[in-house]
């Protein structure tokens, strides 16, 4: 086991831990609730094994609802983003032929900006239309999924600068 697949392990680990026990107790406003466990979702690299990531979104998903008795919104969502997230990353850092080996790793900034938005924004609105299941709720889908995808993303972008701070040494 190399140093990256080590840290992606503990990663792991620590978002299922951070996500249940200090996220899902935090309520902004009495109603939104920021989901850091998709940072997991940005993080893994893009050149390592796709089949062990869809793997790994569902095991991530199912863990936060068993904590979290959520009923399986969440490891729907991870698994849906884990099977589009190899489009989501051709179409934000629009290359050809050379894909970037991970997020971490890539200098764009407004690429970078947008492959977190996509995954942050779908993961959330899948989310949201599961948990609610209804279509006549689509206001409160909405709301609910614009209102926490504000939250997520100023804190995954926080956390994802200290990951490649201590990545880097």
């Amino acid at each position: 086991m190399n140093r990256n697949n080590i840290i992606l392990i503990i990663s792991f680990i620590l978002l299922v831990f951070f996500q249940t026990l200090v996220f899902n107790n935090l309520y902004l406003f009495g109603f939104i609730n920021p989901m850091v466990y998709v940072l997991f979702l940005v993080i893994y690299r893009f050149d390592y094994d796709q089949t062990f990531f869809i793997l790994s979104s569902f095991i991530l998903g199912f863990l936060i609802d068993f904590f979290s008795q959520s009923g399986g919104a969440h490891t729907i969502s991870t698994l849906t983003v884990g099977f589009i997230r190899p489009i989501i990353i051709k179409n934000t850092f629009v290359v050809s032929s050379e894909i970037p080996g991970s997020f971490q790793n890539e200098n764009r900034i407004l690429d970078k900006y947008l492959f977190l938005s996509s995954i942050i924004g779908l993961h959330h609105f899948l989310y949201f239309v599961f948990v609610y299941f209804n279509w006549r709720a689509i206001s409160l889908i909405i709301k609910n999924t614009l209102s926490t995808f504000v939250f997520s993303l100023i804190l995954i972008s926080l956390i994802s600068v200290f990951y490649n701070k201590s990545n880097d040494s």
